[in-house]
């Protein structure tokens, strides 16, 4: 093969370009809707081709699907391990500290959660792809928090700890949504404390031992 030849061919991205892509997608996604021409307007923020974002990702769709899935590791990557918990540290300051962990990153990422919801409800494909890239995941990765948490014997032996997952995560993210989203904040003033603690509060009372 010539040099010529082993030049056309793409070797996919590398980790730098991944970035990119990845931060350009996030940064679009949050000042407007997923459009026709979303991987072209991409492609010109980032300085990276069009085709070769294609090749690599898979399209808009695929575009989505990564993003959403760096999101879920970030938010993995930060939950404690019981084994490496700090002095005197409980079961509710974990939960509190992930709840908060969980408030900075959507507050800090609103307006793509915005689009991806507006999204969600006008497309159906859509949807399914957000529901299982990053509502179903993420309830996974909360579940396996649980269950590691269950099995030293500080959740009772008969919770169902998906359904707690759910009920833990719908409730913190939902209230927090209501409030940035749909003008809550502007009528009534609920500061992050209140709402973590109320909604670990009411979690642990049905579910500690």
């Amino acid at each position: 093969m010539s040099d010529s030849s082993a030049d056309r061919v793409d070797r996919g991205l590398s980790a730098e370009e991944q970035k990119r892509v990845l931060d350009s997608t996030m940064e679009l996604l949050s000042r407007g809707g997923l459009q026709a021409t979303f991987l072209d307007k991409v492609a010109e923020k980032c300085g990276i081709a069009a085709p070769r974002i294609y090749i690599h990702f898979g399209g808009s769709e695929g575009l989505i699907r990564a993003v959403l899935e760096r999101e879920l590791e970030l938010i993995a990557g930060s939950a404690p391990v019981p084994e490496l918990r700090f002095p005197g540290e409980t079961l509710r300051d974990e939960l509190e500290g992930m709840a908060h962990i969980l408030i900075d990153e959507c507050r800090t990422h609103i307006g793509f959660l915005g689009t991806m919801m507006t999204e969600a409800m006008r497309n159906p494909e859509f949807a399914t792809v957000f529901y299982r890239t990053f509502i179903q995941r993420g309830r996974q990765l909360f579940t396996d928090f649980l269950k590691a948490r269950q099995q030293r014997g500080e959740l009772r032996a008969d919770i169902d700890t998906e359904a707690a997952a759910a009920f833990f995560l719908s409730s913190l993210v939902f209230s927090l949504l209501l409030m940035e989203l749909f003008g809550g904040k502007s009528v009534e003033s609920m500061d992050d404390d209140r709402l973590v603690k109320g909604i670990s509060e009411l979690f642990l009372t049905g579910t500690v031992r």
